[in-house]
């Protein structure tokens, strides 16, 4: 795992002493080792994390005659075949690593095809100095990062927005940028929270020429590749293919010269790949968890049942309050724009964990968005069954949850019983669009921002929505989740925390073949009634103990409700001022003040909308008061 950043100067040379200052800000991307090229217009510059070939994968990485050069920042799990095919086709390798496979790969097959080829997860640039092009590609999913900038004198590039910061004016805030973080808690690619910055989108590269016009193409489309491929609809052999392919993605993802372990949160998703890794492992393997203080979010005795069940070496950690305000700031400001999962805190903690033994692991992400895990998956379920009450008994239960204060007992319920109740009336895409803003609705992102700050969003995610071609609104959602949640929220999260204290993470269920398959499957093997994730607990059931498969789930959150009525009232308090909101112009202040006082009197518990604000503010202070 490592760190890429480059220029490519439409006019004037590149300065190897400039290249040198981007790289520097990708440290902890890659701590091993640093490499620089610069010839007249493109600079290349790569930060090394040493997970596999050791002594022979620094970079830039040249071709034997000298006219390819690359950098590159991920893994290919493929690539051992990939290196075989083109072994029989006479091509020579030089080293055991994997980032070689692209230099021949690109003169066999040619950019896009090559990429099509590659399993994995990556951001990388290819210069061919004889065609004098320039490529630069994001993984299809999006699991690395790619921010860049584009403007008429340079086109700029890197792994971390960070080294970006100083090619633009940091004050011009992209107002769609922030309207989608206060909804969604997170800016989905193409945009950032800056006007002049934006994310390479996931299955997409960039191509240049000297003299002409920077091109952007899409490589893989996912609707595409199962077009011929037919439905599975015999449910044990699916679950047979499932667990075949998920053991094969798991084998590819343990190959590693370094220590590897795995997170275990003792959910189905990270169990299922802890229990593989187990098989497959000659030795006891690694497991890493955090534990909380406060027993309402604590999971720490599920992930210990599944270490005991496959006799890893289990290390877990016990969070509370103190532990996380040691480092709020540093994790919000670490994501370079306003980030509002508040999970980023935990995951950071058990990524620090795993770093003190490993420097891989294994993660159970995307389970969720292939196999129907959310809670807001059920939306649907409920509401249809609420639809069916009397009108007389759906006032009642309304007027008795809009009265019923929030305290530790109430909040879980609450909240579910009124997000049902207020989507009774929406269309399919209408709530699955609701459920996806766990900040602000648009009504009241609306009177939330002032005037010139009000940009809409909706439009955007109801164009992916509609384009994948179900009858089945559940798909349709699946669809528009692995497209915006999985790149903007879930990959996001994990690559930063990790690389913040520089380990990889790898992710078995977001292998294409494995993401196919699940496109392949009727909606009710994922979702049977309101049993979520079906087809996982079916698969797996003979080898995870039956309390794992019957837990509710948690997620991997934290009691920011709780600290906000408590030992963070007079920091939000103070980020929320009525002096602060002025002057900044862009939030109404009665309205972030009628938040504030409903949340901390109980009447409300408006934890998500308050923790984006918390975190916008301290990014705002940061990086725009400061600029």
């Amino acid at each position: 795992m490592c760190g890429i950043t480059g220029i490519i100067n439409k006019q004037n040379p590149v300065q190897l002493s400039e290249l040198r200052a981007m790289c520097d800000r990708l440290k902890l991307r890659g701590p091993d080792a640093e490499g620089t090229w610069v010839s007249d217009y493109l600079g290349l510059g790569h930060r090394r994390l040493s997970v596999i070939d050791l002594e022979t994968g620094d970079q830039p990485m040249f071709s034997p005659d000298g006219n390819l050069i690359l950098v590159f920042n991920g893994e290919i799990y493929n690539f051992q075949e990939l290196r075989a095919e083109l072994v029989e086709l006479n091509y020579t390798f030089l080293t055991s690593s994997d980032t070689e496979v692209i230099l021949n790969g690109y003169l066999q097959y040619g950019i896009k095809e090559l990429l099509k080829k590659m399993e994995g997860m990556f951001a990388f640039t290819l210069f061919d100095k004889e065609k004098d092009e320039v490529f630069i590609a994001r993984d299809k999913f999006g699991e690395k990062p790619l921010y860049y900038i584009e403007n008429e004198e340079s086109l700029y590039f890197a792994s971390e927005l960070k080294a970006l910061e100083s090619k633009f004016d940091k004050k011009d805030i992209d107002i769609k940028g922030l309207n989608f973080f206060l909804s969604l808690s997170y800016i989905p690619a193409p945009h950032t929270i800056y006007s002049a910055v934006k994310k390479l989108p996931a299955a997409h590269f960039i191509q240049y020429k000297k003299g002409q016009k920077i091109q952007f193409d899409k490589y893989y489309d996912l609707q595409e590749n199962i077009a011929n491929q037919p439905v599975q609809d015999n449910f044990q052999l699916a679950c047979d293919e499932l667990r075949t392919k998920l053991k094969s993605s798991v084998e590819k993802r343990m190959v590693s010269d370094v220590p590897l372990g795995a997170f275990l949160s003792g959910g189905i998703d990270s169990s299922i790949i802890a229990t593989l890794m187990a098989e497959i492992s000659d030795t006891p393997i690694n497991t890493f968890s955090i534990g909380f203080k406060e027993k309402t979010y604590d999971e720490s005795e599920r992930a210990q049942l599944i270490a005991d069940k496959i006799k890893s070496n289990h290390t877990v950690h016990f969070l509370d309050y103190k532990d996380v305000v040691e480092i709020v700031d540093d994790i919000i400001l670490h994501y370079d724009e306003p980030f509002g999962d508040s999970s980023a805190l935990p995951s950071y903690y058990v990524a620090k964990l795993a770093r003190e033994k490993v420097t891989v692991v294994l993660t159970g992400d995307c389970a969720d968005e292939l196999f129907g895990g959310y809670e807001k998956y059920l939306g649907q379920h409920y509401i249809a069954k609420v639809k069916k009450w009397p009108k007389i008994f759906q006032q009642i239960v309304k007027a008795g949850v809009a009265i019923t204060p929030h305290t530790r007992l109430t909040n879980s319920i609450l909240r579910r019983a009124k997000k049902v109740l207020s989507n009774l009336d929406q269309s399919e895409f209408e709530i699955h669009y609701n459920l996806m803003c766990l900040g602000f609705s648009d009504k009241e992102r609306f009177a939330l921002l002032e005037k010139d700050y009000q940009k809409e969003i909706k439009s955007e995610i109801e164009i992916v929505y509609n384009s994948y071609q179900s009858s089945e609104s559940l798909e349709k959602g699946f669809y528009t989740d692995l497209h915006f949640v999985l790149e903007g929220d879930m990959l996001t999260k994990v690559d930063r925390v990790c690389m913040k204290n520089s380990l990889e993470a790898r992710v078995p269920f977001l292998d294409s073949k494995i993401v196919e398959m699940a496109y392949r499957l009727p909606v009710n093997f994922k979702i049977k009634g309101n049993n979520k994730k079906y087809i996982l607990k079916e698969t797996f059931k003979d080898v995870l103990p039956h309390e794992t498969i019957n837990f509710r789930k948690k997620g991997f959150g934290v009691p920011v409700d709780l600290w906000f009525r408590n030992e963070l009232k007079a920091e939000i308090e103070n980020l929320l001022s009525k002096e602060l909101i002025e002057r900044q112009g862009i939030f109404n202040y009665k309205v972030v003040q009628s938040l504030l006082e409903e949340h901390l009197s109980g009447k409300e518990n408006h934890k998500g909308k308050l923790w984006n604000l918390f975190v916008f503010q301290k990014w705002y202070l940061n990086k725009i008061e400061e600029a």
